[in-house]
C-alpha cells in the first residue's frame, strides 16, 4: 500500500445512454455535461439532438429526479439546456418534467437546486408562452406564473419565511 488513491473512472468512453443509466452518480454527472454541451451546440431547434428526449421525456423526468443531490442539480441544469435550445419542441416534455420538478426540486435542500428548478420552469413557460406572462419577485422568493397550466403560486421558502417578510416589511 503505497497511499496513492485508486485512478478516478473515466466515464467518458461510455455512450451517453449508458451512462445516463449507470449506477455511479459521477457518470451520471459526465453524461449531464456532455449533453449541455451538445445541446449548446445544435446549429438549429431541430437538430437530431433532441429527438431522443423529446420522443422519451421520461429521460428528462429521470434527470430532475436523480437521486443524488448533486446529479439531480447538474440534471437540472441540463433540462435547462434542452429547453432553451430546443425551443417549441422541448414544450412537448413539459408534462413529465414540471411535476417531477415540483416534488422533487422546489422542495429540494439544495438553494441552487431550487434556483434551478425555478428557472427550467420559467423556460418551458417562455417557449410556449414567448415569456409573456411571467412575472417574478425576487424579495419575496416566489414566481407567479399566470398561463393555463400554472396558474399558481411557486413559494421557495416556507409560508412562515414568507408571512415574516411580509410582517418585517
Amino acid at each position: 500500500m503505497d497511499g496513492t488513491p485508486p485512478p478516478e473512472e473515466d466515464f467518458s468512453v461510455l455512450p451517453i445512454s449508458e451512462r445516463l443509466a449507470h449506477k455511479n452518480w459521477k457518470a451520471r454527472v459526465s453524461a449531464y455535461e456532455a449533453l449541455v454541451k451538445t445541446f449548446q451546440a445544435t446549429p438549429s431547434e431541430n437538430d437530431p439532438a433532441f429527438k431522443p428526449y423529446t420522443s422519451h421525456p421520461d429521460t428528462l423526468r429521470k434527470m430532475v429526479t436523480d437521486a443524488n443531490a448533486v446529479a439531480q442539480e447538474k440534471g437540472v441544469e441540463t433540462v435547462i439546456a434542452f429547453v432553451k435550445f430546443a425551443g417549441e419542441n422541448a414544450a412537448r416534455t413539459r408534462e413529465a418534467v414540471v411535476p417531477a420538478l415540483v416534488d422533487k426540486c422546489l422542495g429540494s435542500t439544495r438553494q441552487g437546486t431550487k434556483q434551478r428548478a425555478l428557472e427550467l420552469i420559467l423556460e418551458y413557460v417562455e417557449v410556449e408562452n414567448g415569456a409573456a406572462a411571467v412575472v417574478v419577485s425576487p424579495g419575496l422568493d416566489c414566481c407567479c406564473l399566470a398561463h393555463s397550466d400554472y396558474r399558481k403560486m411557486f413559494f421557495l421558502g416556507s409560508m412562515q419565511n414568507n408571512r415574516k417578510r411580509f410582517q418585517d416589511a
